[in-house]
């Protein structure tokens, strides 16, 4: 039985017009955000299909009936973990405190690949997914990476203003890093690559120029 079919007749829950004409508690952001953590620490360990809301509810410390007064479904809780996970990303890449252009990609490489590599199980579960869910989970990808793009293009162009980078077109330069990094963690089969060696390669391409960690020669 799906998660969506179980939260129909969850035990403990009173159905009756009483309980229904009663408002309901305000949601606890603080309760919310730990629901989310534990949720998306289990997606980044399991396959999608491992993970169950009776572990999420375990794990977050809260009772199942609570639980799905926050996610009704596991599909609801995935959707809403992506999305927070990615705007969770997008604001550290924003905030990474290193002043040299390089360094600040490095670190920015290095949180993405982490992140990404974690949910790639869960990722690839549900990028083939035809149904609405796959859809729904489809565009907060699409738009979480949006932000990403942002966060990343501040820094070239930050990098770029100092003199530090010279990147003609920024916008591609983005698109090509983070199309990079998910074609590394779970497009080719391969174990992902460290961050640096991702990082090398971006700022110092093909060049004949530089070693491989980006020492001149």
């Amino acid at each position: 039985m799906s998660d969506a079919a179980r939260q129909v007749d969850r035990p403990g829950v009173d159905r009756s017009p009483a309980a229904r004409s009663q408002p309901e508690r305000p949601l606890d952001p603080k309760r919310r955000r730990r629901i989310l953590e534990a949720g998306m620490a289990l997606f980044s360990g399991l396959p999608y299909a491992a993970v169950h809301m009776d572990a999420v509810a375990a794990a977050a410390g809260v009772a199942k009936p609570t639980l799905y007064r926050y996610f009704p479904t596991k599909e609801a809780l995935f959707i809403a973990g992506l999305a927070w996970t990615l705007a969770e990303l997008r604001d550290a890449v924003g905030a990474i405190p290193e002043r040299d252009a390089g360094a600040r990609l490095r670190r920015a490489v290095g949180l993405v690949l982490e992140r990404v590599s974690a949910l790639s199980p869960a990722l690839t579960a549900i990028e083939g997914r035809g149904a609405e869910f796959g859809e729904r989970s489809r565009r907060v990808l699409r738009e979480g990476f949006d932000g990403l793009r942002g966060a990343l293009a501040e820094i070239l162009r930050a990098g770029v203003a100092a003199g530090e980078l010279s990147v003609p077109d920024v916008d591609l330069a983005v698109l090509m890093l983070l199309g990079g990094i998910r074609m590394a963690v779970h497009g080719t089969g391969r174990r992902p690559p460290a961050a640096s060696a991702v990082a090398d390669f971006f700022l110092h391409g093909l060049s004949a120029d530089a070693q491989p960690d980006g020492a001149p020669r």
